[in-house]
């Protein structure tokens, strides 16, 4: 009996792998018994979380395709991680197999925060642009309310949570943002994939191939240093200089401010926006609407309004930082 009530994700997810790898057939009201979470819950771990892998659905039945059944080993799960692009992140494979990943009682593995975009707004155009890459079929769309013909589609590319088709339009390589594409169009005609097209999209940021990139200055904080210096936590990051004080300079590179201000948020106040000045003035403009959202709430207990009062001042002094 599969009674885990109390299952994180990665867990729940790993014992769905097996049971479908196994040849059942799950029900998503039985498993939301099972595994004590909604069926719409269940609905989006097999549809967006595990929508990658070949599994069909007949009604609220989902189970995967005959062909792929039985696959457990190392060998197996390695093309899985080369399409979440996690395989550089485990140093071997001996100790990874489904069955023994989702059989310990507590994972070997935890990730943390891992932002995915929310598909079930577009789950048919995604799923339309699957199969069509699948088939190396010719598509046309509309994006961003502009007709798009003769589309030859690639790949789906994942970059920092956000779906993206890399296609060739016009003898060019360009890439469309999956949420805006509408009404695809499935032609008759096929093209021949190139191997350099491929190398090219897997070698290339595939953000910036569309929309005209905005360039971001930031000056980072001693203190947070660290975290730039041996990671990339902004879009195409660059160092360009270490100042005396420790502090860095970077660049960014963006198509769209939604990109980019979260991760500022986050890291406030010790990141300091030089330019452009529009995305300042973007940033100060969240963090006011932020504390007038704040300020509409009635809190019943002391401790409440005081840290509602504690946040207030933060905001605010971060406000006047910025603004200075």
């Amino acid at each position: 009996m599969w009674m885990h009530t109390h299952d994180t994700l990665a867990k729940r997810l790993g014992l769905i792998l097996t049971r479908l790898n196994m040849g059942e057939r799950l029900v998503l009201e039985t498993l939301s018994q099972d595994y004590g979470v909604s069926v719409r819950t269940l609905h989006r771990d097999l549809n967006e979380r595990l929508g990658y892998l070949p599994i069909q659905r007949t009604g609220s039945t989902y189970y995967l395709n005959p062909r792929y059944l039985g696959r457990s080993s190392k060998y197996h799960i390695k093309p899985v991680l080369d399409i979440l692009g996690l395989s550089k992140i485990f140093p071997a494979y001996d100790a990874l197999s489904f069955s023994r990943l989702s059989n310990n009682e507590v994972p070997p593995f935890l990730f943390r925060d891992m932002k995915v975009e929310d598909v079930s707004n577009y789950q048919s155009t995604f799923k339309s642009l699957t199969l069509v890459i699948q088939n190396l079929q010719i598509v046309s769309f509309t994006y961003k309310q502009q007709q798009y013909q003769k589309v030859s589609p690639y790949r789906l590319v994942n970059d920092r949570g956000w779906w993206y088709l890399a296609a060739i339009h016009n003898n060019m390589l360009k890439s469309f943002k999956v949420a805006n594409i509408s009404e695809v169009v499935v032609t008759q005609l096929n093209f021949t994939r190139s191997k350099s097209i491929d190398s090219e999209i897997t070698n290339s940021p595939m953000l910036w191939l569309t929309d005209k990139p905005i360039e971001v200055v930031l000056k980072i904080d001693s203190a947070i240093a660290g975290h730039f210096c041996n990671t990339s936590l902004l879009p195409e990051q660059q160092l360009l200089k270490v100042l005396d004080d420790d502090r860095l300079l970077v660049t960014s590179t963006i198509t769209d401010k939604k990109q980019i201000i979260p991760i500022l948020k986050y890291w406030l106040p010790d990141i300091e926006i030089l330019s452009p000045s529009e995305l300042k003035q973007s940033l100060v403009y969240e963090l006011q609407f932020s504390i007038d959202q704040l300020s509409k709430y009635t809190f019943l207990y002391h401790f409440s309004s005081l840290l509602h009062n504690k946040l207030f001042v933060k905001l605010h002094m971060v406000i006047i930082w910025i603004k200075e």
